[in-house]
């Protein structure tokens, strides 16, 4: 199904990738498994033979989410919960939901008392990664995720199991890496929106089959550098509603790093093999980069801000920000400056997941590079 998309397929299907996964469920007669950002090892969902699907949330109208969750809950989890009991529910069997803020502690309680009959899992990531027991606590929570869905699933996995999970995800993520770094040095090559549709896909689909597809799409890709293209970093969680990559693909910026988990983020996952895999598992989490919820250096965000920025050659920092996440919204004030004290440029995208229009964000958006294509901000 997933195995012989081209590029424009790709976007279709990352735009709305539910109807071919619930013709998937109905093909194969497979279990889908749900999760929310972020961190869930996702390789240890495959092995047990589920189909492991990120949710990232629905541009389509809120009509129960507001009953659970405040106007002012982070956009992203009251998207995801609406995503769910409105639209997409039928197709999950189950859930494993990552706790790694405030919202999303108690979005796992609203989701066990709406879904009293599917499975309902945590997974709690240490928001203090740098403290001794943060790797003795990673490795428990995986052992216990694996033990509860072996309960659920009556099938006990082995390490072989395990192993042959980690090599399809690791392939995935290295085949978008060779893609992001031809696009890279060759902005023509594909767009933006092209780029971020694979990231996203490769979260939602069977990377067995969309592996395929991604060989086939980086072999026939040309090397075409363009003319007037403006090299940047995208900073954020997520950046949706996805017609914002139409606005970077009209004013030809090129982006040449990220920090986003449908991003650089995800394709940093990739798991050492020849040892035990929880403990390679385990060691994976902590190689990531910054993720805004979880921290282990207040400083960490800024500097490897910077280190893309001046590694990129890059001309300016888009930092995407979704409307009332309390992460995020502690730690933009302290960036934007620190990175404006460095005399980088950054531009902070607002937006939110039921966003009607993008028209302020244009207009924005264009004149931020008009001045910087004039002179200093």
């Amino acid at each position: 199904m997933w195995d012989s998309l081209s590029l424009k397929e790709i976007v279709d299907h990352a735009k709305d990738p539910y109807p071919s996964i619930r013709q998937w469920v109905k093909d194969t007669g497979k279990r889908a498994v749900g999760s929310t950002f972020a961190d869930v090892p996702e390789e240890v969902i495959y092995a047990f033979g589920f189909l492991p699907v990120t949710l990232m949330g629905t541009n389509r109208p809120l009509k129960e989410a507001p009953s659970h969750l405040p106007d002012n809950a982070c956009s992203l989890a009251r998207s995801n919960l609406e995503l769910v009991l409105s639209y997409e529910g039928d197709i999950f069997d189950g859930y494993v939901l990552p706790q790694v803020c405030d919202t999303t502690q108690h979005l796992s309680d609203i989701w066990r008392i709406n879904f009293p009959d599917k499975y309902v899992e945590s997974y709690l990531a240490p928001r203090q990664a740098d403290r001794p027991s943060a790797r003795y606590w990673v490795k428990e929570e995986i052992e216990r995720i694996i033990a509860s869905l072996s309960k659920w699933s009556g099938k006990m996995i082995t390490d072989n199991d395990l192993n042959e999970a980690i090599k399809v995800h690791n392939e995935n993520k290295m085949l978008l890496k060779e893609i992001y770094d031809i696009k890279k040095k060759n902005p023509a090559a594909l767009t933006n929106k092209e780029l971020f549709a694979m990231m996203k896909l490769s979260q939602q689909v069977d990377k067995l089959e969309f592996n395929k597809s991604l060989k086939k799409i980086k072999d026939s890709l040309k090397a075409e550098n363009g003319k007037g293209y403006t090299d940047i970093v995208l900073v954020g969680i997520t950046c949706d509603p996805p017609e914002i990559y139409d606005l970077f693909d009209e004013i030809k910026l090129n982006i040449v790093g990220d920090t986003l988990l449908v991003g650089t983020r995800y394709i940093q996952g990739v798991v050492n093999t020849g040892g035990n895999p929880i403990d390679a598992l385990t060691e994976r989490h902590f190689k990531r980069g910054f993720f805004t919820p979880i921290h282990d250096d207040v400083y960490r965000n800024y500097e490897e801000v910077k280190a893309l920025y001046q590694e990129t050659k890059a001309e300016a920092v888009v930092y995407v920000h979704i409307e009332f996440c309390e992460s995020q919204e502690y730690d933009l004030p302290d960036l934007k400056n620190m990175i404006k004290q460095e005399g980088i440029p950054i531009h902070v995208l607002d937006t939110e997941y039921q966003t009607l229009s993008l028209s302020h964000v244009r207009t924005r958006l264009q004149a931020f590079f008009e001045s910087l294509k004039g002179g200093s901000l």
